[in-house]
């Protein structure tokens, strides 16, 4: 694996959770839903139906993880070498964006 390319944390934490994905086509587009089995909250996207599947997946669990998140129902743990190598700027940016996201219900 190439030194920049690290494993998305995001992910890595989603992938001890229990979570449900479906998949529906609908004309040229594919809505992709992802259930957190333990929380019950459901998130939707809609992507071209020739997109691969593989990416559909990873949109819907991002798009799943970043709910989670801004519910406190999942924290990413960052690893201390890289929390050092990130400035105030950039974490200043992390805490405002995650206050943007509503709280509770279906995200789509």
């Amino acid at each position: 694996m190439a030194e920049d390319a690290q494993p998305d944390p995001l992910l890595r934490e989603l992938a001890t959770r229990e979570i449900y994905i479906e998949r529906q086509f609908r004309g040229p587009y594919a809505q992709v839903r992802a259930i957190d089995a333990l929380t019950g909250l459901e998130v939707a996207v809609t992507t071209p139906a020739s997109a691969a599947q593989f990416d559909q997946h990873r949109l819907a669990l991002r798009k799943l993880g970043q709910c989670l998140v801004a519910q406190g129902h999942l924290v990413i743990k960052v690893d201390e070498q890289k929390q050092s190598n990130h400035s105030e700027k950039s974490a200043d940016v992390a805490q405002s964006t995650s206050a943007i996201l509503p709280k509770g219900g279906i995200y789509t």
